[in-house]
């Protein structure tokens, strides 16, 4: 009995001391299998929680592009431009006028104070001989400026075609100073001189001697009659700007014309000028003093009928001339030229070039 006691002492202690080992070992092999799963699971979460990048592709889309509608072609340049006048960035070249050369062109003042001496060369041709329009001439020989004579003929055609009237016809044109002087001398004898000039400039001092200007007359069944203006000839007030005429002794400006109001007396001088005196109801007096006011550093523009008209006065001497563009040059017979360039749509890249 007493032997028997003693062989269980020492297993069972052994026993005890096993089990308690296990129990740690479980234990410690428990939870680390429990938290394994909570860390993987957690894991998943914040990852399925977290939105995935795009997908960044920089390698063009073939199939898109194809897809693409085609871009429309850019419209062609111009191959004209519109030159805007500008002299400081245009540039100018310099043309030496003669002196003589003030007492040319088509914008002259000729009256009681600004004599006119006939040039050599004034080009003049016979009406007659030179018109395409059947209007009447009085005189056979009758002759004016050549640069008149197609605004003359459009100007005839276009009264006839308005009004059907075929009476008005050309009584005087180009004069010498003879034939200036049996005029006055004519009106004298009937009226006295100082009525006479009224009516009459002194030899030297009529607009007839430049071969820009015609009195108008009326014929009608073999009698000559006055052209009064009015009825149907007033058509000749109201259009002849049109073709580079004015009325050039109208009955509002003899204060300063210093001539009695000529209904019959019209003078060429062109376009523009011609509409520009006729808007705004200037005689060539004052259109010359006008003028006077414009330089080419700043000058007058003028639109009509699509052209853009640039205008300036330049004293005489060198007058300045804008590069790229189309001109006249007129004298006023008193002190200095009028320029008048046209305004042109060119090629900017072309070189003009001006002889002078």
């Amino acid at each position: 009995m007493q032997s028997r006691l003693r062989f269980w002492k020492y297993p069972i202690s052994i026993i005890l001391l096993l089990l308690v080992i296990a129990a740690f070992t479980f234990i410690a092999v428990f939870s680390d299998t429990v938290k394994a799963p909570d860390e993987t699971t957690a894991r998943e979460a914040v990852v399925s929680e977290t939105p995935e990048p795009e997908e960044i592709n920089d390698e063009p889309d073939d199939e898109a592009e194809d897809e693409l509608p085609d871009e429309p072609e850019p419209p062609d340049e111009p191959d004209v431009e519109e030159i805007k006048y500008d002299p400081a960035a245009d540039g100018f070249i310099p043309l030496i006028m003669d002196a003589s050369d003030i007492h040319r062109g088509e914008l002259l003042l000729v009256n009681q104070d600004n004599s006119f001496s006939i040039p050599d060369d004034l080009d003049l041709v016979n009406i007659i001989e030179t018109r395409t329009v059947s209007f009447r001439v009085q005189q056979d020989g009758a002759l004016l400026s050549r640069i008149i004579m197609t605004p003359l003929d459009e100007m005839m055609d276009a009264f006839i075609s308005a009004t059907g009237v075929r009476t008005v016809e050309i009584i005087s044109a180009f004069r010498t100073l003879d034939h200036q002087q049996r005029i006055l001398n004519n009106y004298i004898s009937r009226m006295g001189r100082r009525e006479a000039l009224r009516w009459a400039a002194l030899p030297g001092h009529s607009e007839h001697h430049t071969g820009l200007a015609l009195d108008f007359g009326i014929l009608s069944g073999g009698v000559r009659s006055t052209f009064t203006g009015t009825d149907s000839t007033s058509w000749f007030r109201r259009n002849s700007h049109k073709f580079g005429f004015i009325l050039r002794f109208p009955p509002n400006k003899i204060h300063i014309t210093q001539t009695a109001h000529e209904p019959w007396h019209f003078r060429y001088v062109g376009l523009p000028h011609s509409t520009i005196m006729f808007q705004n109801n200037l005689c060539l007096e004052e259109y010359i003093d006008f003028l006077r006011e414009y330089t080419f550093e700043e000058p007058f523009e003028f639109e009509h009928e699509g052209k853009t008209y640039i205008i300036y006065f330049a004293a005489a001497g060198d007058v300045k001339l804008p590069l790229n563009s189309e001109f006249e040059i007129s004298g006023n017979n008193v002190d200095g030229f009028i320029v008048t360039v046209i305004m042109l749509e060119h090629d900017p890249s072309a070189v003009v070039e001006l002889s002078v």
